[in-house]
């Protein structure tokens, strides 16, 4: 990736890098640093240092937006906002996964379902190493924009999100079209956690975990619809 590449998704972070090379590195996924060893380093350490200075903000944010409101409750809301499947749509909103470095065989697949957030957490790294905290906090605000806001569309896109998917692509593609891959991924047997994938056909849209398959699949549902927001 070239530096002029980086013109039209900076104007979109509302950030020019001083570094570009910490851009390249927050765009590149681990796979396609494997096949290209020779491009760079993957994101994974600007994920790891991005997704601690969102927790800092968000629950920074949280705390001054409600002054009255209990720690349990606070802790609530700021998983809400901080969740992979939330940090997915505002990379999504602004444009980075068309921007995502992925192997061969991610790119056939579209990658996978976590790319997306990963890279924004990333990318809030990257700004962080590249201009300071206040950079950083400033970008992470702009980019959620009210928090009101937010926390009020995340209780309604959680309600029914199998039923919302299935109203999205009825029309087009029939009653049938959409099934559900899930299947216990670890735990004890009295807490037992699932993976859920929903396909549309042989396209995966996107995969969720939760206690109970039906749990599981309602967040493969939220991944989807997340995800379809591009």
């Amino acid at each position: 990736m070239t530096i002029p590449e980086f013109t039209d998704l900076q104007a979109r972070l509302g950030h020019t890098f001083q570094t570009p090379a910490l851009l390249s590195q927050a765009l590149t996924h681990p796979g396609y640093a494997n096949e290209h060893p020779e491009n760079g380093d993957h994101y994974q350490r600007l994920e790891f240092l991005g997704d601690a200075v969102i927790q800092f903000v968000v629950t920074d944010a949280l705390f001054r937006l409600r002054p009255a409101e209990r720690e349990g409750e606070l802790s609530r809301l700021r998983v809400a906002l901080t969740n992979g499947i939330f940090l997915s749509r505002l990379a999504h909103e602004l444009g980075i996964p068309s921007h995502l470095r992925l192997s061969a065989a991610e790119q056939k697949t579209g990658g996978s379902p976590t790319a997306a957030g990963d890279a924004y957490e990333a990318v809030v790294g990257a700004i962080l190493l590249d201009a300071g905290l206040p950079a950083a906090q400033g970008f992470i605000l702009r980019t959620y924009g009210a928090l009101e806001n937010r926390l009020a569309s995340q209780q309604v896109e959680n309600a029914n999100p199998k039923g919302r998917l299935q109203e999205r692509y009825q029309p087009t593609h029939g009653s049938g079209a959409l099934r559900y891959e899930t299947a216990a991924s670890g735990g004890a047997d009295h807490a037992k956690e699932y993976t859920s994938s929903v396909f549309l056909g042989d396209r995966r849209l996107g995969t969720g975990q939760g206690s109970s398959k039906k749990l599981a699949e309602e967040a493969a549902a939220r991944s989807a619809l997340a995800a379809d927001k591009v």
